[in-house]
């Protein structure tokens, strides 16, 4: 005959959540020492996500995860998995039966707790990579790009190794915030993307590579353009022919640098600054 556990299996596979979590309830409440106590903690998880209240759901797969082990421990991470999954695409976390609150950073603390518990697994990677496209779907590009770093250097030969670098060259990219702050971000951008194509030359050449690094150049020519033009608009004409030239002798072929030129014959100054006469020549 059926035990227990069978017929709440049973329930569940009939679709009657609710008759097998009372069922559950009372059999763990009188079966602590049983050694498929930590099932019947694993099928109430199922209950209530079956119900979709997920916060109370991962609350059991939890506890399972950190007290079982072998196929159920692996079972019990999988549905913290699909626990995140399911409170990043918007599932709210039920309170009290009342309150609906956004879950999306509880989602992340979960896949870090799978993370910890199976570090190195197929799982584990899903684990990063789903907080990795989080953060960068959400504008979160610095954790977006640290993300992608960690995931990389965890699994250098894994499943997401080229996309993950890419991304995390496009989020530090994308991180900087413009020509009057520091272009630390780009120059992290610009290492990523030449490690990229330097890993996987043809994933690169796909993805237009060397194009993103020409437009990074265009940047970080802007930004010079920018700080000179600031010492030419505070009469600092000096430093401001210095760093015309400075962007000409770095970015010569940026639309920046033809902008320095034009600046420069304004000024009355030359593309490169004269070199010094020898001592006793006229």
């Amino acid at each position: 005959p059926a035990g227990p556990l069978d017929e709440a299996r049973r329930l569940l596979a009939t679709g009657q959540p609710r008759k097998a979590r009372r069922l559950l309830n009372d059999w763990l409440d009188a079966h602590f020492d049983d050694e498929q106590y930590y099932e019947g903690e694993f099928l109430l998880g199922e209950t209530y996500f079956m119900q979709a209240d997920f916060w109370k759901a991962v609350e059991r797969f939890q506890t399972v995860a950190e007290n079982a082990s072998g196929e159920l421990f692996e079972r019990a991470n999988e549905r913290c998995v699909d626990v995140a999954r399911a409170f990043f695409s918007g599932k709210k976390r039920i309170l009290w039966k009342i309150f609906r609150l956004p879950a999306q950073d509880d989602a992340v603390e979960i896949l870090d707790r799978v993370w910890e518990r199976m570090p190195g697994t197929r799982l584990g990677e899903t684990a990063l990579w789903l907080k990795a496209q989080y953060f960068f779907r959400s504008g979160q590009m610095d954790l977006a790009q640290d993300e992608y770093a960690n995931l990389v250097t965890q699994y250098p030969g894994g499943r997401y190794t080229q996309i993950a670098m890419l991304r995390s060259a496009e989020a530090a990219e994308a991180s900087f915030p413009g020509v009057r702050f520091d272009d630390r971000s780009l120059l992290e951008a610009t290492e990523r993307y030449e490690q990229l194509d330097a890993a996987f030359p043809a994933f690169a050449t796909d993805e237009q590579v060397a194009a993103r690094l020409e437009g990074i150049e265009e940047l970080r020519a802007a930004k010079d353009l920018d700080i000179a033009r600031w010492y030419q608009r505070t009469d600092r004409t000096d430093a401001a022919i210095f760093y015309y030239r400075t962007l000409l002798h770095d970015w010569p072929h940026t639309l920046a640098a033809a902008e320095a030129r034009r600046a420069l014959e304004e000024l009355g100054a030359a593309e490169e600054p004269s070199a010094p006469t020898p001592e006793g020549e006229s």
